[in-house]
This record gives C-alpha cells, structure tokens and sequence, in this order.
C-alpha cells in the first residue's frame, strides 16, 4: 500500500513514515524505482506498533532501533526497561515532592489560623515552618551527589553497600485507597528506612530510585548491611498502616549488594547493578531480602 494509505491505517504521519526509513527504523516494503514512492506490507504494522509503543515510554529512537534489531537476551531488555523506570520515576518523584510541599503549606497556614479571605504574607509564617516544607525525600540527583561524597571516603579495602528497597504490591494501594493513602505509605517507609539506616550505617545516604523504590549507598559490609535489612523488615511488620490511611498490612523486598568497587565503577552503574539482585529476592515473597557478597567489579 501506498505511504499514506499505510500512515492512515496506523493513524501517523508520512513524514514521520519517511523519518523513520531515512534513519533505518522501518524501511518500506518497496520502493518505485522511477517514481521513488515508498510502499509499505499491512504486517509492517507490528513493528511500527513497537516503535509507537517504546517511543510513548521515552525511548530514543537510536534505542527503540537496537531493541527492535533482532533477539535480545532477555536480562538485558528488563534492564533497560529498568533503568527507564527509574528515568521516569524521577520526573514523577519531582512532581510528588512539589505536592507534597503543597500540602504542608497549606497545613502550616492552617495551623497558623488564617481564614482564606484574608490578606496573608508568607514572609510571616516563622523559619520552622519554612524548613518544614523544605524537608523532602531526596531526589535521584542529590542522592548521586552525596554517594559520590561518601565513596571519596573510603579508604584502602573498604567495603560499599548498596541496596534497593521496593514496597511490595504498591500500585493496588494507589488503586484501592486513593493516592494520598499512596503518598502516606512511601513517607511511612521512607522513614523507616531512614531510621534504620542512621542506628546501624555511619556513612549512608537513602535516596529515592523510582516512584516506590528506595535506594541506599553506605561505606559498610555485608553483615552491617544484612542487619540494616532486617531491621527495616522488621519495622514494615510492626507498623500500622491502617493509622496512616491504608487498611491493608504492607510488605517490601530488599536486594543489594556489598564489597569492595574499583574507582572506575560509577555510583549510577553500582546502583543500577542492584536491580538484578533485587529481582532475585522478589522470588522470596514479601518481607525477603538479598545481600549478595561481591568483589571488586
């Protein structure tokens, strides 16, 4: 069929039809030789459906072209829809964080007792109040920051740890109790992270990796790391989410890694190689997790 008969079946247009043949997408079925007009097969659909699909999930196109480019080893495509995972995680993290701030204001005004038809200058709420709105669940990018400085500390042999955190049947929350029940339950655990990891990790930072996902960098080994788990296990077992909005008991995965990392070994590239461990202690169930021992990498 013609360019645009085949650009309307799949609702695109030619000229992106003609993009994607320019940079070896999806070359056309055939080609006139005197007229030049590109002809396309009705079973072409099926991968132009793929480029639409992966390119609506913020592939780039020079990426959707390798996937696309024949069998590839199935760890290596889940790692890749990882890390876009995380990619996207992040943005919307941002936009979580900005409501979150929101709704602390509006509670430190309230708290204030101000009436909405009054006339009010932020500039009056006091310093406490403003750094309550500041506090946030660290971003990707300050996480990174403060790992890199804390990795710069480590002496000769020195043990890293990094492990994942992943709140376990996280989307039914959102789905079931409504997202501020969602919003409710990642703070919670954050928290519980956050506590476990200043009793039994000296030089640590936690982070945020995607939208349910928590990551932690420290200068420990193994066993440090190990007890840090357990412990946040044992807090998620204790808790009473129903008191925060969440009826429903909830549980979490933790997969992590510790040893020592030659210096050429990015902190990204570290923790992006503990998505694989984390996979493996999700086969557990609900409150496992995995430390694996490794050495230099």
């Amino acid at each position: 069929m013609k360019i645009g008969e085949f650009a309307e079946l799949n609702q695109v247009t030619a000229k992106m039809l003609r993009h994607y043949d320019e940079i070896g997408l999806l070359k056309p079925a055939g080609i006139d030789s005197g007229t030049g007009y590109r002809s396309y097969a009705t079973e072409q659909s099926h991968r132009l459906n793929w480029i639409l699909i992966l390119k609506n999930l913020d592939f780039a196109l020079s990426e959707i072209k390798a996937l696309l480019s024949g069998p590839i080893e199935r760890q290596s495509i889940v790692r890749q829809l990882y890390r876009k995972r995380i990619e996207i995680a992040s943005a919307l993290n941002e936009q979580i964080q900005k409501k979150l701030a929101i709704d602390r204001l509006i509670a430190i005004i309230e708290k204030e007792g101000f009436e909405m038809n009054m006339n009010i200058d932020l500039q009056h709420i006091g310093p406490a109040g403003v750094q309550e709105i500041k506090k946030n669940i660290p971003n990707m990018e300050m996480f990174l920051e403060t790992a890199a400085s804390i990795a710069s500390l480590r002496s000769d042999g020195e043990s890293h740890a990094v492990f994942r955190f992943d709140i376990s049947h996280f989307k039914q929350v959102n789905d079931d109790y409504g997202f501020e029940a969602g919003d409710s339950v990642i703070l919670a655990c954050y928290r519980m992270i956050e506590s476990n990891v200043k009793t039994y990790l000296h030089k640590a930072t936690v982070g945020r990796a995607a939208g349910d996902e928590f990551i932690v960098f420290a200068l420990a080994d193994r066993d440090a790391a190990m007890q840090t788990a357990r412990s946040i296990i044992d807090d998620m077992k204790r808790f009473d989410f129903a008191a925060i909005g969440c009826p429903k008991q909830m549980g979490c995965y933790i997969g992590g890694m510790a040893g020592t990392f030659t210096t050429g070994k990015t902190i990204r590239r570290i923790i992006e190689d503990s998505i694989d461990v984390l996979e493996r202690a999700r086969r557990n169930g609900p409150n496992s997790y995995l430390i694996e021992l490794c050495g230099d990498r």
